[in-house]
């Protein structure tokens, strides 16, 4: 553990991106809150990446149950979620796995009022009502 800026990295479980992105850009990361918008294709592929990259937290919104078309997009949904979980439940204990260092949470409202609490929101679908 290496501690920069009141931050706490494992130096070990981010030695590759430490090299990469530099101990200081590191330190920033590792503060960042992130929303992710929508839990099809595009949207667990990012949340996978973010999460193994290592920010403070990740929070998903997708309120959608869980169809068995989205079955072929997202690798983290089953067919017994179909009909019975939004995609970003279904979703959320692997990609809470990923990272111990992370806190992955799923959001069941959202409004524009609750952007303001996340340094990087990422939409990859668009939800009516937001």
């Amino acid at each position: 553990m290496q501690k920069t800026e009141d931050v706490q990295i494992d130096t070990n479980l981010y030695s590759r991106q430490i090299g990469t992105f530099g101990l200081e850009t590191m330190g920033k990361l590792v503060k960042l809150k992130v929303l992710i918008v929508g839990m099809r294709g595009l949207g667990v592929e990012t949340a996978k990446n973010l999460i193994l990259a290592g920010p403070a937290s990740v929070a998903l919104y997708d309120p959608t149950i869980v169809s068995i078309n989205d079955l072929g997009a997202n690798f983290y949904l089953k067919e017994s979620h179909v009909g019975h979980v939004s995609r970003a439940a279904a979703s959320f204990d692997q990609l809470q796995e990923l990272n111990p260092y992370v806190k992955v949470s799923v959001l069941n409202q959202l409004s524009i009022e609750d952007h303001k609490n996340y340094n990087v929101v990422c939409y990859t679908e668009n939800f009516s009502g937001i």
